[in-house]
């Protein structure tokens, strides 16, 4: 068996602020280590987005009855340290396969430059005139 899934469904939705306790298991068979992830993510979307952006410490994660790695993707350079997360691909933790679409490499590539950007402003120069974020 590769994995088993059950999906909850909330009758009646809890109060508003009330704790909520959840707790489910999953069994699945991986085959695609967190660093076998990240390396992917390193030589297939990094050199592709820029220089400076570095693939950071995968989590996994689970979409429904697809479970990934998700590797943050940071902008680090010399001068600056690093600046911040700009974004993440997934990766298929059974299959190795990149999860990854044109839409969400420029969001990464437009936050990584609204990071150079509000890095490397004078002091006092106020916010950038627009917001690259969406």
């Amino acid at each position: 068996m590769d994995a088993e899934f059950v999906t909850f469904v909330v009758q009646t939705p809890p109060p508003q602020s009330t704790p909520v306790f959840l707790n489910f298991h999953v069994l699945a068979t991986l085959h695609i280590t967190a660093a076998e992830a990240r390396k992917q993510v390193n030589r297939q979307i990094i050199p592709e987005l820029g220089t400076g952006l570095i693939a950071d410490e995968p989590a996994l994660a689970l979409f429904g009855q697809q479970v990934t790695w998700r590797v943050p993707i940071s902008l680090s350079l010399p001068a600056l340290g690093t600046l911040g997360q700009v974004g993440a691909v997934d990766v298929d933790a059974r299959t190795g396969e990149v999860l990854h679409d044109d839409a969400a490499q420029e969001r990464m590539v437009r936050h990584a430059r609204w990071l150079y950007l509000g890095a490397t402003a004078p002091e006092n120069a106020g916010p950038p005139d627009c917001v690259l974020i969406q």
